[in-house]
């Protein structure tokens, strides 16, 4: 039976293992350490095993937005739901703590979980990570509204810098050429008036 709950940077440390693929779970303890954000992680449970952890954070300013930090499943429990389980429940719990965007910067290795869970990415960054910001419309992500015309998720995937896209995807592409197109109507559209 799975359950969720808060998990503590021992329970962490102790369902790492040897495996290749729990490497990330040793860059997921020195990071959430450095930010000193154990107080936002949550695991999954198998009975009383630790199957996957998240770390998702919510900004100070409004409008908040809330950021997929860290997330893990460990080697042995990979395939299982468990990290779907999770993002879900983050979503759910940043919408009710009053977050309107939710963003994750994926590693390539993991972007195509996070496109069958309903994500969309911008671009790549700097750190070679894929951007994905949404506007929060609802408890699935199939739900996000992905609008370059959002100001919030316009200066994000067009920061200068750390976090914003240094390589525009189709997504964005299409929908700059569609502002580009509009304003030209309107431009026309003026001008014959």
């Amino acid at each position: 039976m799975l359950k969720l709950s808060k998990c503590s940077r021992a329970e962490f440390i102790s369902a790492i293992s040897t495996d290749k693929k729990d490497n990330f779970a040793k860059t997921f303890v020195s990071k959430a350490d450095m930010q000193d954000q154990w107080k936002f992680c949550i695991g999954v449970y198998d009975n009383d095993e630790l199957t996957a952890a998240i770390i998702t954070s919510i900004s100070k300013n409004k409008p908040h937005v809330a950021n997929l930090q860290l997330l893990h499943t460990f080697a042995k429990h990979r395939g299982k739901g468990s990290a779907r389980i999770l993002c879900e429940d983050s979503l759910k719990r940043v919408r009710a703590c009053g977050a309107t965007y939710f963003r994750v910067s994926s590693e390539k290795s993991a972007v195509g979980f996070y496109e069958r869970l309903g994500f969309k990415f911008w671009g790549a960054q700097k750190s070679g990570t894929q951007l994905s910001m949404f506007r929060i419309r609802g408890d699935t992500f199939l739900e996000g509204e992905y609008d370059l015309s959002d100001i919030i998720i316009y200066k994000a995937v067009n920061r200068k810098g750390k976090g914003g896209c240094t390589i525009l995807y189709d997504l964005a592409k299409a929908q700059n050429r569609n502002k580009i197109n509009n304003f030209l109507c309107i431009f026309f559209t003026l001008l014959l008036l």
